[in-house]
């Protein structure tokens, strides 16, 4: 190969490695937002957004920069740049991110991402345009453009990929960011050779190769500060956390609140309790819960129905490891079957009947995934129930108005012939969907056979009648994040 050759080899190489970094910086920053604003479609589409932004930015500055008298030391110093960014924002990005929080998140998202992401991003960008004049000085404009550009998408792809599928899942976020920072110098300083003077090529070489062993020295995001154990997996971020007698599962955020166990009893005094009066309600041998969590629920369930047959369904792998370590449920026993899946597509694949069906599926935060609150998923839970069946159902809304109380009612009643509803916290709400049609004095009778929870025998349940034009989410249309944020921002 000759030394022509070698660059242009060496210049393309360059292409790949900073197009999987740009997007292994995007799918990474998701993760990183989730403790500080939650996972939703404002979180990431307004991420996307920002570095959209970057990138039109940064392909402006390279073609300026293309166009100088020495470009190949143009395109060095734009990625040292980077991997200094870098470096500097893994040092106060969990100063930076805590104090961000505070805000909404589509302006925290947005703050966050121009100060931890886009300056590294606009450098990185800029490479394209330089890369195009160089390896067009080798040869023509037009196939320079094409190979560079192919060459980087193909970067993009390979660092999309790496990053969901084993460096998130495996090594977690931030390794994940040392990692790309390391890389980031090491190719900074593969181009030191474009620099003639031999002291400022020394200075290059130190530049970019001594904070390399520094890395791992860094200051932390503390996210295990607190914990009693963690761990991150390619849906969330999982702490166990003991606060006295209880121990809480948290999903992303230090408020999403998904399972409490509480050492001193059966009961915890939140909503998970009230899942026991499925059994009381309907004739239960054979149970379904769809977003087992740690299994609060289920434990609520065996104290009025202490054999019945469950089938527990749960997307992280994680999560369940959460659950049989610290929360109580056994992994031998012969009664409960646990599925790593997602919910819809499990039961679409699934097709046994059940008694009994409670659903409780939100994503580490108040969103709730829309293709579970749909009619035609509602229509697919009530093909797998038996004729006399209940399907209890969560809701977290604290509107004054319901709307999305309201919403998913006026939903479950295009496949349940009776809704009724409880409040089991403020803000919390139990929706009774019935596969016959009951009264709420038939309710009442049954709730005051219950002997185990007074709080939960004094449950005031009524039919729910959602006001007259009020709409149903369907798989086409269900803006569920959308009024999940209107109420929200209306707190």
């Amino acid at each position: 190969m000759t030394i022509l050759g070698a660059r242009v080899f060496h210049w393309l190489s360059i292409a790949i490695f900073a197009g999987a970094i740009l997007m292994s910086l995007e799918m990474v920053a998701v993760r990183l937002y989730a403790p500080y604003f939650g996972y939703s479609i404002y979180v990431g589409g307004t991420t996307i957004c920002i570095v959209m932004g970057a990138l039109v930015a940064g392909y402006a500055i390279g073609g300026l920069l293309a166009d100088a008298v020495r470009a190949e030391l143009m395109l060095f110093s734009a990625i040292l740049i980077a991997a200094l960014w870098q470096l500097l924002v893994l040092s106060t990005m969990r100063f930076l991110l805590i104090r961000l929080a505070e805000a909404s998140e589509v302006t925290g998202v947005t703050l966050a991402t121009l100060i931890i992401f886009v300056p590294s991003m606009i450098a990185l960008a800029a490479t394209g345009p330089i890369l195009v004049r160089l390896v067009a000085d080798a040869g023509s404009v037009g196939r320079a453009a094409g190979l560079v550009y192919a060459l980087s998408t193909l970067g993009s792809m390979a660092g999309i990929l790496l990053t969901i599928f084993w460096l998130l899942p495996t090594a977690g976020t931030e390794t994940t960011l040392r990692l790309l920072c390391g890389i980031s110098f090491l190719m900074g300083a593969s181009g030191v050779r474009s620099i003639e003077h031999p002291a400022r090529r020394k200075l290059a070489v130190a530049l970019a190769i001594v904070p390399i062993p520094f890395l791992p020295l860094l200051p932390t995001l503390g996210w295990s500060e607190g914990s009693v154990w963690t761990a991150e997996s390619a849906y969330n971020l999982v702490r166990v956390v003991r606060n006295g007698s209880q121990w809480l599962l948290q999903l992303n955020h230090p408020l999403s609140i998904h399972t409490i166990r509480d050492a001193s009893g059966m009961w915890t005094g939140y909503y998970y309790d009230h899942f026991a009066l499925g059994p009381v309600l309907v004739p239960t041998k054979r149970a379904l819960v769809l977003g087992m969590g740690g299994g609060s629920s289920i434990r609520s369930m065996r104290l009025t129905a202490p054999v019945v047959w469950i089938d527990a369904v749960e997307i992280d792998p994680k999560v369940v490891e959460a659950s049989t370590r610290f929360f109580g449920i056994d992994a031998a026993d012969p009664h409960l079957r646990v599925h790593v899946a997602d919910a819809r597509r499990w039961l679409s694949k699934n097709r046994e009947r059940y008694d009994l069906v409670q659903l409780d599926v939100y994503q580490g935060g108040p969103y709730v995934p829309f293709y579970l609150v749909t009619e035609e998923f509602f229509r697919l839970v009530r093909s797998r129930m038996n004729d006399d069946g209940l399907l209890m159902m969560n809701v977290f809304d604290t509107g004054r108005e319901t709307k999305l109380l309201f919403t998913l009612a006026a939903t479950l009643r295009r496949a349940f012939p009776c809704v009724m509803v409880g409040q089991t916290d403020a803000g919390n709400y139990m929706l009774f969907a019935f596969t016959r049609s009951r009264s709420g004095e038939w309710i009442r009778s049954r709730l005051a056979t219950v002997q185990v929870n007074a709080r939960l025998r004094d449950l005031q349940v009524r039919e729910i009648s959602p006001p007259a034009g009020t709409s149903v989410f369907i798989d086409d249309v269900a803006p569920v994040e959308a009024m999940t944020r209107r109420m929200l921002t209306a707190r």
